[in-house]
């Protein structure tokens, strides 16, 4: 399952992952994971939550985090929640790459059987089609 959190910039898109954090974090048997693009304040994160700052990581492209993220699932097959917070501001606004990175977290979603719960600064009426799906 894979839902997109979305709106432009400074509509509350991290509030709300953070919220779904904890909502998690008291139901997983498995781990939950945070990817954001650079710190945030951690303070209001469950200290069981597994926080990875990309740019930590020289992650910049859509090509570079789906190696990240397949490098990530590869190394905790206990992954239960995977929560993205910011995408476009990680991979760098590479559309073409969005399009791969979604076809490959799909798969990786449904081999695993882990929830994905991203972020994205795109208003939900521009949305690329193959997005809409996601957006709730």
């Amino acid at each position: 399952m894979i839902n997109l959190i979305c709106g432009p910039k400074g509509t509350g898109k991290t509030k709300i992952i953070l919220e779904k954090i904890d909502e998690a974090i008291k139901v997983a048997k498995g781990n939950v994971v945070l990817i954001t693009d650079k710190k945030i304040n951690t303070a209001k994160i469950d200290f069981n939550v597994r926080c990875v700052i990309a740019e930590e990581y020289n992650v910049k492209s859509a090509e570079a985090f789906r190696g990240f993220v397949n490098g990530l699932v590869a190394g905790n097959a206990d992954i239960e929640y995977l929560f993205i917070d910011g995408l476009i501001r990680i991979i760098k606004d590479d559309e073409e790459g969005l399009d791969n990175f979604f076809k490959d977290i799909e798969r990786l979603e449904k081999e695993y059987g882990f929830k994905v719960i991203l972020t994205i600064s795109i208003a939900k009426e521009d949305l690329p089609c193959y997005l809409k799906q996601y957006a709730i």
